[in-house]
């Protein structure tokens, strides 16, 4: 009767919820039938015997209450509490018997045992069970001494299974095949979107690739040229299969990337060389993250002398970190003062952010930039 979630959680289909209340307001309906019977007798001037009335009523009431339980605890739909229902149905069935009211007191609860039956197994075993009440109840009959008239009607029972029975059946069916229908139609569409990827990864990588390969026959003679195309190409594949990764399209990676790319195509001299562990959906902060990224990788590339920069970015508990590294000359930061950084320190500050520059003449410099993500 459960599914699992997205998380590998077991979750309860919707049908089988809504089944299970239907087997709980037929159980409480026929415990107020029971009392209302018990009521009828009692005021009829025929109690019979107190203490077995009073008993049949503390059952019925009781064990309505234990099937809201079951239902609320989730073992209503188990084998145990189907087959300890049918003990207490059957108790109830032969309690105007004992009491000797010469009436039945039991009201509905024996047909919504049926309903328990049904929703616990299928329509050949809510059968069975009325088949077991019909026997059950001729005898009770019999030994009551009623009339042919009334024990016919036992049969009633045999009805109800098979209404519940092939109800609960066809609703589940139903079900399953909706499930199984979007569980197609699910599958389709990945198929579809992958087709589709697959296409237009085949397009760009067909256009991009085939014009970067004529551009190096042209400039075979010129060995930089050859080189920063071939770069410039590694770098178009790798941009292609971090946006297949991402979930975000043009998301915070793709962006930081189009960055590294501008800088390196801007400055040729240098290399930069990315790790960017996780990704985001764009917001104003992380804008601002990405002009001050922008911002220390050209003074690295204009000023360190290094001919290969790090770049390295992480988003956690809700803050990014960008951090911009060259082996380059260096500088004292003491001795430049805050003038140069401006441009990038403020508009970090103003929304809650930091930038450290750390630098040694002969060591190269570090840039860490944090800002929180919204």
């Amino acid at each position: 009767m459960n599914l699992m979630d997205g998380r590998g959680e077991a979750t309860v289909r919707p049908v089988e919820h809504t089944l299970r209340w239907v087997v709980v307001t037929f159980r409480l309906l026929a415990a107020l039938w029971s009392l209302a019977l018990i009521l009828a007798v009692v005021l009829g001037g025929s109690p019979g015997d107190r203490p077995v009335m009073a008993g049949t009523a503390s059952l019925a009431a009781g064990w309505a209450v234990f099937t809201l339980v079951g239902a609320r605890r989730g073992f209503l739909g188990h084998i145990p509490f189907a087959l300890a229902d049918g003990l207490v149905i059957s108790v109830l069935s032969a309690a105007g018997l004992v009491a000797g009211t010469e009436d039945f007191i039991s009201g509905g609860y024996p047909g919504s045992w049926l309903f328990v039956v049904a929703f616990v197994a299928n329509l050949r075993w809510t059968l069975a069970a009325g088949v077991f009440l019909v026997l059950e109840h001729t005898v009770i009959h019999l030994l009551m001494g009623l009339g042919p008239v009334r024990t016919t009607g036992t049969f009633q029972f045999l009805v109800f299974a098979l209404i519940a029975g092939w109800a609960f059946d066809s609703v589940r069916e139903r079900e399953r095949l909706r499930l199984v229908a979007e569980e197609r139609l699910a599958s389709e569409q990945r198929i579809a979107v992958r087709l589709e990827e697959g296409t237009r990864l085949a397009r760009k990588l067909h256009d991009s690739v085939l014009q970067t390969l004529k551009a190096i026959q042209s400039e075979a003679e010129n060995p930089e040229q050859v080189r920063y195309l071939a770069r410039w190409q590694e770098r178009g594949l790798r941009s292609t299969i971090e946006d297949l990764r991402s979930e975000y399209e043009g998301g915070f990676r793709a962006r930081l990337l189009a960055v590294r790319d501008e800088v390196d195509d801007l400055y040729q001299t240098v290399t930069t060389k990315a790790v960017i562990r996780n990704d985001a959906e764009i917001t104003p902060n992380l804008e601002v993250a990405l002009d001050a990224t922008h911002e220390a990788l050209a003074n690295a590339a204009k000023h360190s002398g290094a001919d290969l920069v790090d770049l390295y970015a992480e988003i956690s508990d809700g803050w990014v970190t960008v951090n911009v590294r060259d082996r380059g000359h260096g500088f004292d930061p003491s001795a430049t003062g805050r003038g140069s950084s401006m441009s990038m320190v403020d508009p970090v500050e103003t929304i809650g952010g930091v930038v450290e520059v750390v630098s040694k003449r002969g060591t190269g410099t570090e840039v860490t930039i944090r800002v929180p993500v919204q």
